[in-house]
């Protein structure tokens, strides 16, 4: 279930500080309210008693509308006489794209309330180890959506409040807890060896390890020179001699593991340290027909992709630990719809008069307001950033001014001082003062990263 959180932000989980991360309207702001009038906490319907609130649900309605919107609305011809929202989803059903979109909506914001409560029965919780991983992703999701502005205009436009999206990320956490407990060895939900197997033929689905050796700048996409390719072949190879020497098959993985951690240039190894588990066409055809061609167990060759040399080790579903986490998210989101299926739920009339073509349409002109207001604080900025070099600049002159005053002055003083003194040849010594400017010189740097992508499509 985290994924969907981080399929909303469109880049990884976004997560909210502690101390507030909306500046400029405070951490109890209520975008609902803006928008439709009334609070966020509004009850929408219950499921098996417990409230769903409208930021609850509308955060999943403003996501299911904007899916489907961007690829359905292409479809329709524009001398359609019904609006989109009114379009039947199939010519045998009353059901319209707008009845489709709201039950969708449903669905995500009830199986959150029941996996919750759930999750809470079995005893799984938002712990403070969650809490300190939530934090971390805070400084990604923030520089990935432009700084924190960018990221409070997310959470406006997806109308959720803070406090909202964080209750929605603590239930990710619950369910990833979920997902490595209800399925250990001697819970009721293990799977047996059998389970694995079967699953994995089933659905199609592959897993492995490789090591990678880039033959690409994953920077710029050009490729090495050939000399480069040439030393990544030579340390390829060896790896691979190293890998071939292990005659017992037990060690095989063990060995690999080493050598990859130390040797692959794979950037999703950090997230997929146990292997990757897919089916036909979510890795490049180089590497699934590699794949394929092998037995669970079984070492590769040098494999040469677009991406450079892999070294594949293709695992065994019914040991994989990769693919046992696999099999437990599938099955226990089976086992969240079916609760949801059987679930008390009960809308409110609030919920009921709620027309998601009306929600659209003031979300868009909210969203509409947010970016005329972002583009005004720009101008301010622009405005300030200009009035600031103009005072400056005055300043600056003004100094210049002074300074030749100041230097007028001090040159008649010394012309008084000697004629005072050729009049007066016996005379006390005159005193003399000296002045010097210094100029400060400032020089700016700027940090500069580097970014490399996977070897997946």
């Amino acid at each position: 279930m985290k994924h969907l959180i981080r399929r909303g932000l469109g880049v990884a989980l976004a997560v909210v500080m502690a101390t507030g991360l909306l500046s400029s309207c405070g951490s109890d702001y209520d975008p609902v309210q803006d928008i439709m009038g009334y609070k966020g906490s509004t009850v929408l319907f219950t499921v098996n008693g417990q409230d769903v609130t409208a930021e609850q649900y509308l955060f999943w309605l403003a996501q299911q509308a904007d899916t489907t919107y961007s690829y359905a609305s292409m479809m329709q011809s524009d001398d359609s006489e019904t609006s989109f929202w009114d379009t039947k989803v199939d010519e045998n059903s009353d059901e319209t794209i707008a009845d489709q979109v709201k039950a969708a909506a449903q669905n995500y914001a009830a199986m959150y309330s029941v996996v919750e409560a759930k999750g809470k029965e079995e005893g799984y919780s938002y712990t403070s180890e969650d809490k300190a991983s939530y934090q971390e992703d805070l400084a990604t999701a923030k520089e990935q959506l432009g700084g924190e502005d960018a990221y409070a205009k997310y959470l406006k436009s997806m109308c959720i409040s803070n406090k909202g999206f964080e209750h929605l990320s603590s239930v990710s956490f619950i369910h990833s807890h979920m997902v490595d407990g209800m399925f250990q060895d001697g819970k009721e939900n293990a799977p047996t060896a059998e389970d694995l197997t079967q699953y994995a033929e089933d659905k199609d689905l592959l897993v492995a390890k490789h090591i990678l050796l880039l033959t690409k700048d994953m920077t710029t996409g050009e490729d090495l020179s050939d000399a480069e390719k040439a030393e990544k072949k030579a340390k390829a190879d060896d790896l691979l001699k190293q890998l071939q020497a292990i005659t017992d098959p037990t060690e095989l993985e063990s060995k690999f593991d080493e050598l990859m951690k130390a040797n692959s240039e794979d950037t999703g190894l950090e997230s997929s340290p146990d292997g990757y588990v897919f089916s036909a066409g979510k890795m490049v055809e180089a590497f699934e027909s590699a794949t394929r061609s092998l037995e669970p167990g079984q070492l590769s060759g040098i494999v040469e992709s677009e991406f450079g040399y892999h070294i594949i080790l293709r695992l065994d579903p019914a040991t994989s630990k990769a693919f046992r986490e696999n099999y437990s998210s599938a099955k226990l989101r089976e086992m969240e719809q079916q609760w949801v299926d059987e679930a008390d739920i009960k809308t409110t009339e609030t919920y009921d008069n709620l027309s998601v073509a009306d929600f659209y349409d003031k979300l868009t002109a909210y969203r509409d307001s947010l970016n005329t207001d972002a583009d005004q604080a720009e101008e301010e900025n622009q405005q300030v950033e200009q009035d600031t070099g103009d005072e400056n600049a005055a300043d600056s002159n003004a100094d210049a001014a002074g300074d030749g005053t100041d230097a007028n002055t001090d040159a008649n003083t010394d012309a008084d001082a000697n004629a005072d003194a050729d009049a007066q040849t016996d005379s006390a010594d005159a005193d003399k003062s000296d002045a010097s400017n210094a100029a400060d010189t400032t020089t700016d740097t700027q940090d500069t990263g580097d970014s490399a992508s996977q070897a997946q499509q």
